[in-house]
């Protein structure tokens, strides 16, 4: 088995012409929760699912105890747990109430014994795409007068198909051609459906 990945933009400001750098990245393959972590630690042991599940339980509610108490958390042959803080920039501490410093986040830094196993996993170019291409909203709006030519009403997933989006960002779009006049949904609550608004709108223009 191999492990996905697909290459995503370096995020670069509004204003700048540079072409964004790209960076691989892991292709998720949906999340492991406590229930199926319980039944794989079954199968690799004694234990018994339900026993499994209430150490795991446990462990996140033990774990949570002591970073809150200051204390640093070491796993033996996965690694070490340590709560992480963020503050205004200061030269001095008198300059900073505590009321400003605040739990960031937590780190975790993987024992060397742990990061070996995945030294030589293979790889794979994901063919499924989960991330948006970049389409301006000139090349939405000559996308759609193109559909729309042959077309009375667009889907969502029509939608994201023709322009490359995701769901998320296909619906976010959708929004802001609803809202800025293009497209009105005559469809359903759970089944919404797009045609483009008669007008003085650049779609109908072009249609």
């Amino acid at each position: 088995m191999s492990l996905r990945y697909d290459f995503y933009e370096n995020p670069v400001p509004k204003d700048s012409d540079e072409r964004p750098k790209l960076h691989a990245r892991v292709v998720t393959d949906g999340t492991m929760n406590i229930d199926r972590l319980a039944q794989h630690i079954h199968e690799e042991c004694t234990l018994a699912t339900a026993d499994v599940k209430a150490s795991l339980v446990a462990l996140v509610e033990v774990m949570a105890g002591e970073l809150a108490s200051g204390r640093r958390i070491h796993l033996d042959g996965l690694g070490y747990f340590q709560l992480t803080l963020s503050s205004p920039p200061v030269v001095s501490p008198k300059e900073i109430r505590a009321e400003s410093v605040r739990v960031r986040s937590i780190a975790f830094r993987p024992e060397e014994s742990f990061k070996k196993r995945f030294k030589n996993i293979p790889l794979k170019r994901s063919k499924e795409k989960r991330h948006s291409s970049r389409c301006s909203d000139t090349e939405i709006d000559g996308l759609l007068a193109g559909y729309f030519l042959n077309n009375a009403h667009i889907t969502s997933r029509a939608f994201c198909s023709l322009c490359g989006f995701t769901e998320s960002t296909g619906r976010r779009r959708l929004r802001r051609l609803v809202a800025g006049g293009k497209l009105r949904d005559t469809g359903y609550r759970n089944f919404p459906l797009y045609e483009p608004v008669e007008c003085d709108s650049p779609l109908s223009e072009q249609k």
